[in-house]
């Protein structure tokens, strides 16, 4: 499956080539990859796209992983991996002769008071129909590798469902400032606040507790049409 090439054009300037991943199969991480993806040690890799279950992108730990979107009124648009429901990024590789791979999709943003594309990734299946936590109140920041066009600022989320933090929305988060080209981001974890208009209050170290998904939004206010990219990769927490 290839993507098109009028999106990847964006991406030539800085990658020497790019495809998407290689046919659906089941992926099996090194003992090693499983060691960095469980909490306690100075990192703990969240997410690497470099796993797959049922023909989708898992985390390092198998949560489940969706595009999401919001809008005040007129519709937005995304696009990821073809025909999965609910909708996942798209797997690329941002080198030919490199096996790692990233999580892409395309965004297009239009008029509102407030819209967002964004990629939702959980630490661990859920059991029993429940989402499973993690504690990482003990790291201090979260690292990124993005590329991204479109929007100047993306938006960081953490969240902790169906652990006794009654709220489905307004949770911490962050948004920061992208520049040109893929670039390693460190996210201060005492930056997250919840916005203004959260109805119920809760505190970063309170969610880090009981984590039980990250968000990363391409977003607006007072939205002018926008489309873009987003592609990103190694999603840790650090000491």
């Amino acid at each position: 499956m290839k993507r098109p090439a009028n999106i990847f054009a964006l991406l030539c300037a800085l990658l020497v080539a790019a495809a998407s991943a290689p046919g659906p199969k089941q992926l099996a991480q090194s003992p090693d990859a499983q060691a960095a993806a469980q909490p306690g040690g100075d990192r703990v890799v969240y997410a690497d796209f470099e796993s797959v279950q049922e023909n989708r992108p898992v985390s390092s730990r198998g949560g489940f992983i969706q595009l999401i979107s919001y809008q005040e009124s007129t519709p937005v648009k995304m696009k990821g991996a073809a025909n999965l429901t609910p909708p996942a990024p798209e797997l690329v590789r941002l080198k030919q002769d490199d096996p790692n791979r990233a999580a892409a999709f395309d965004y297009e943003l239009y008029p509102n008071q407030y819209a967002g594309v964004g990629i939702q990734i959980g630490g661990q299946p859920d059991k029993d129909g429940k989402p499973v936590a993690d504690d990482l109140s003990a790291y201090k920041q979260l690292s990124m590798d993005i590329y991204a066009t479109g929007v100047p600022r993306l938006r960081v989320e953490i969240t902790s469902r169906g652990q006794g933090i009654n709220m489905n929305s307004g949770f911490p988060s962050s948004a920061f400032k992208v520049k040109p080209g893929l670039n390693t981001y460190k996210i201060p974890l005492n930056s997250l606040a919840q916005p203004s208009w959260a109805d119920t209050k809760v505190g970063t170290k309170d969610v880090l507790k009981k984590l039980t998904g990250i968000t990363l939004t391409a977003f607006c206010e007072n939205c002018a049409p926008t489309k873009g990219t987003v592609v990103v990769d190694n999603i840790v927490f650090e000491k």
